[in-house]
């Protein structure tokens, strides 16, 4: 029989080498945190770019943002239609092609019908800095170049907003988990398509992360730019203006200032395109899709409105990972709120401005894709990992 006193202190030094190149493996990892940062961030941008361009994806409505891109420019219907689908039938497979155009009743009749096409442009040529970006930029590098075009800088703009607030924050080692958090949010659904999802959440998170840097007037011109690119973010800009008040953030002139620009800049934009209204644009795109949305004015119904919340809520569930993630930030918000003590006022507002525009947003027009929801959480998550990072850090002292 083997000694146990021998077992016994074997393992003792097996487990005191395991705990010595733990510990130095640590030291060297947190010790190089900024090239882990880097590489993390500089390998996720290269990554993105590459697929971008070697595996596109083209979404059906680079359509009708192709379509209301040109539409000053052609003077007929059937024209700006012709354009717009020769565009990605030059562009795509035939099966890619057939997939556009065949897929179900609503695609076939957008095919089939240039009038139809047309009366969806209002709820696309909403998004007025997307359509003003593809208006520009097509002319030197064309349509669908423009898209990537819009993409890369996007990305770029993300990559390096969150790169900045790691390094500002002392979080650089969490890099890693950052990049791995986007992809938990579903980023990839829709970082590679021609919508302006992608811009819109950067330029947003980029002006958060720049409010919690004290970058007040870079993060009010960074969410002016978002609100025009989805004017749905006209929510976050209200509620932080709202909880600055309330919390006593001392920049609340900045925040009512940017609030009010937005808001009159946003109204303006609305009666400049043909917008279509909010109640039947809700309807078309969270209760029941319309083939054509020409004088399509249906009342107010408020049990349509339940059905639509309720639906969503069911298609969240099943298709996405937001509502999960946000039930998880409810909970950590919770926990932040009675277990850590958080005097910044700043870092107050930015906390409960991302959980109560999730809310919001879904309230005022209950989409259950993740993409209308992914900056809010994603800033909520970096907040709490620097709320947490922070108590962590001053454990000892207190202690002490």
């Amino acid at each position: 029989m083997r000694d146990a006193r021998k077992d016994d202190g074997f393992r003792g030094a097996l487990r005191g080498f395991a705990a010595s190149v733990a510990r130095e493996a640590s030291t060297f990892y947190w010790r190089h945190a900024g090239i882990v940062a880097f590489l993390s961030l500089a390998g996720f941008t290269i990554a993105f770019l590459a697929i971008a361009q070697l595996r596109p994806i083209y979404n059906w409505d680079a359509l009708p943002y192709i379509a209301a891109s040109v539409r000053d420019q052609f003077g007929s219907a059937e024209q700006i239609h012709q354009h717009a689908y020769s565009i990605l039938q030059q562009a795509t497979s035939v099966e890619e092609f057939t997939e556009l155009t065949q897929l179900d009743a609503y695609r076939q009749r957008q095919f089939t019908d240039a009038s139809a096409l047309m009366s969806m442009l209002g709820m696309y040529e909403i998004k007025w800095l997307y359509i003003s970006l593809l208006k520009v930029l097509e002319r030197f590098v064309g349509p669908l170049a423009a898209f990537d075009v819009i993409n890369a800088v996007a990305l770029i703009i993300l990559s390096v907003s969150i790169g900045l607030w790691l390094r500002a924050t002392r979080l650089s080692g969490f890099a890693p988990l950052v990049v791995a958090l986007m992809f938990v949010l579903q980023l990839q659904g829709f970082a590679v398509t021609q919508q302006p999802d992608f811009l819109g959440n950067t330029l947003l998170i980029a002006a958060l992360l720049s409010y919690d840097r004290e970058k007040n007037w870079l993060g009010s011109a960074l969410l002016f730019l978002a609100i025009l690119t989805r004017p749905d973010q006209i929510a976050v800009a209200g509620i932080l203006m709202a909880l600055a008040w309330y919390l006593g953030d001392r920049n609340i002139r900045i925040f009512a200032l940017t609030f009010a620009i937005s808001f009159v800049c946003w109204r303006i934009a609305d009666h400049s395109v043909h917008s279509i209204g909010w109640w039947p644009h809700f309807w078309f795109s969270t209760y029941q899709i319309q083939e054509d949305m020409t004088n399509f004015r249906p009342d107010f119904s408020l049990k349509v409105y339940v059905t639509a919340i309720g639906l969503n809520l069911y298609r969240s569930l099943f298709h996405n990972t937001w509502l999960a993630a946000y039930v998880v930030a409810l909970s950590l918000g919770v926990r932040i709120y009675f277990r850590h003590a958080v005097p910044d006022v700043r870092l107050q507002v930015l906390l409960f401005t991302c959980l109560l525009s999730v809310a919001a947003k879904y309230v005022i027009f209950p989409l259950h894709d993740g993409r209308i929801y992914f900056a809010p959480l994603f800033v909520f998550f970096l907040i709490a990992l620097k709320i947490s990072s922070n108590a962590s850090a001053s454990a000892p002292l207190r202690e002490h």
